[in-house]
């Protein structure tokens, strides 16, 4: 039998990763929610925040935009890359 708490924690675990990686990788860059949505096509300032806060729901093509514009791979953008690497970005 298939446990949809499972299923649903496991969604929510993967919002989070991306929604970390996005903000981690714009910071590194020196951008703004702004300024990454102007180089993605078809992506607003509060999409992008809500991506990096698990709020919102994404079509693999808005994966693509966004890795795009941070000039990053798409695996990158997925990929769970711990918590000491997060902490390395200057958020100021």
């Amino acid at each position: 039998m298939l446990d949809f708490h499972v299923v649903l924690d496991k969604e929510r675990n993967a919002f989070n990763i991306v929604g970390k990686n996005v903000k981690y990788y714009r910071l590194s860059k020196g951008f703004s929610q702004k300024q990454l949505a102007d180089r993605c096509e078809k992506i607003d300032r509060s999409k992008i925040s809500d991506i990096e806060n698990a709020k919102e729901d994404f079509m693999f093509s808005t994966l693509l935009e966004i890795s795009d514009g941070l000039n990053i791979t798409l695996t990158d953008l997925i990929t769970d890359h711990g918590d000491e690497f997060y902490t390395s970005v200057d958020r100021t």
